[in-house]
């Protein structure tokens, strides 16, 4: 892989949720001549291969004709240790993703998945690389949740102001985002996460902007009272299990890894949240096809496409960032930003396909 010159404009830092999604990665990054690595190589290896660039792409705005130049850097974190209590071994592989980032040029880094949490989550943040900004991304995948809640319930007949809506996660970044963003306009808000005290917080915080508000550390008990759920809590592993939902519920599962498996004879329409199509494209992803494999060209989660969009509008700032600070008048300015490079909301979708696709069907996922 040759190394182009420094001076990209962004980097998108991130990891594989899953081994089945880190052998696709391998197998990407693999000469094509030469035989693919076992699983049980793969996974004896992957570990000790420190955080890399592994992707050069270029992207396109459709409305401005604007270009950017960005890499995409995998932190090489084993999927399965996702859910353990971060380790300064975690800490030190974003980091070294970060660093990875400034010598690449990058005036702007966007951060994907459990990297912005393990950053969180350190007891000490350090300072970042001269001419480098850090985004979480998370204001754009807020907004784009939202809007595909919104969108999804249009189109069940499910009036939002007479709906139930119940956010798994509720109190984390993007969980607390899209609650505070739809109290106002949903009829009852259920709140759910581990932290009891942090709920009730949240309550009383919400309550006043119109919501009736009902908390609890447990989803089982909401889930059976909700016709749309967000599911956006940070789990190792889908484990919320949604064969208590109503019949016409809508899920929306914006966890990377997944959140949310179907159980039981009646499954919700459920679809995959925060994520945008870059109507414009991007040029030179190979990884970006072959690694998340979304059933439809140009579709990226939207903590990737916040770092790209904000790239295409000359803007290299922590857009997103610290915990809990996301708030409407964010997510709608830079929905403004990605609606004005091309960005569209993403076809629904999920492991079985697109919604208006029943026979493009994916069994493995």
């Amino acid at each position: 892989m040759g190394r182009e010159p420094a001076g990209v404009d962004f980097a998108l830092i991130g990891h594989s949720e899953s081994w089945d999604d880190v052998e696709r990665l391998m197998g990407s990054l693999r000469e094509r001549e030469r035989p693919p690595l076992s699983s049980e190589t793969i996974r004896d290896v992957f570990p000790w291969i420190p955080p890399r660039t592994v992707e050069r792409l270029t992207v396109r705005s459709s409305a401005t004709g604007t270009s950017a130049r960005g890499v995409y850097i995998d932190t090489f974190i084993p999927p399965d240790t996702l859910g353990s209590t971060p380790s300064h071994r975690h800490v030190r592989r974003v980091e070294a993703a970060i660093d990875c980032a400034a010598r690449e040029g990058a005036r702007l880094a966007s951060l994907g998945g459990f990297t912005s949490i393990l950053l969180q989550r350190a007891s000490k943040r350090r300072t970042l690389p001269a001419g480098l900004s850090l985004t979480t991304g998370n204001s754009l995948t807020a907004a784009l949740t939202v809007r595909g809640v919104e969108d999804a319930a249009a189109q069940n007949d499910i009036p939002l102001d007479a709906a139930t809506l119940l956010v798994i996660g509720s109190t984390g970044d993007v969980g607390s985002a899209c609650a505070r963003y739809l109290a106002p306009r949903v009829a009852e808000l259920c709140l759910c996460g581990r932290n009891r005290v942090r709920l009730e917080g949240q309550k009383a915080l919400l309550e006043p902007i119109g919501a009736r508000v009902t908390t609890s550390t447990s989803a089982e008990e909401l889930i059976p009272l909700a016709d749309l759920v967000i599911a956006a809590a940070s789990m190792s592993s889908p484990t919320v299990d949604l064969s208590p939902c109503r019949p016409h519920a809508i899920v929306c599962d914006v966890g990377y890894p997944k959140n949310t498996r179907a159980t039981g004879d009646i499954a919700p329409a459920s679809f995959w949240g925060g994520l945008g199509k870059l109507e414009g494209g991007w040029q030179g992803s190979r990884v970006a096809e072959e690694f998340y494999r979304f059933p439809h060209r140009g579709v990226a989660h939207g903590c990737m496409l916040e770092g790209m969009v904000l790239a295409l509008e000359g803007r290299f700032e922590a857009f997103s960032q610290g915990h809990g600070r996301i708030t409407p008048e964010k997510m709608d300015e830079i929905y403004a930003i990605a609606i004005r490079h091309g960005v569209t909301l993403a076809p629904f979708m999920n492991a079985r396909g697109l919604w208006s696709d029943p026979e493009l069907v994916d069994p493995e996922g």
